[in-house]
């Protein structure tokens, strides 16, 4: 199984509880706006990475993480990537649907994402493409210069 650097992870935990706490300070009743924070993380990622690599691209993407996240958690088997490179299968936990991954699988996912971006177009890249989805949150270092994958 692929690592997930640690600087993903802690930036997936930051766009994940960024997309939460937004949903909540809407005002929105969960059972409104079933949409998870893993889920929004992601569409807002593709909306700037579509226009980067296509949505062909932007699928594959997707695709590899969620299909490298679903090893270690197994609880992600159950979602796929629609031809428009939106999620399917994700439930939301608080609004008492049937939930399709934790927390844990969310971070994992997104996690794997970010890694796989960092790979793909290098850091200064995917830093400038976060900025894109977040203008207001500052990414930090994506992965040691000395980490070996």
């Amino acid at each position: 199984m692929q690592s997930i650097s640690p600087a993903s992870r802690d930036l997936a935990r930051r766009l994940l509880a960024r997309e939460l706490a937004r949903r909540k300070n809407s005002g929105t009743n969960p059972s409104a706006d079933p949409v998870p924070p893993a889920a929004r993380v992601c569409d807002k990622l593709r909306a700037v990475l579509v226009t980067f690599a296509g949505i062909a691209g932007f699928r594959s993407l997707l695709t590899r993480a969620l299909t490298l996240a679903a090893v270690g958690h197994p609880e992600l088997k159950g979602l796929r990537v629609n031809p428009d490179g939106s999620l399917s299968g994700i439930e939301d936990g608080e609004s008492g649907e049937k939930t399709a991954a934790t927390p844990e699988c969310d971070e994992a996912l997104v996690a794997q994402l970010l890694d796989l971006l960092v790979t793909f177009v290098g850091e200064g890249l995917t830093h400038q493409l976060v900025s894109q989805a977040w203008p207001d949150l500052h990414a930090g270092p994506l992965r040691s210069r000395t980490q070996v994958k």
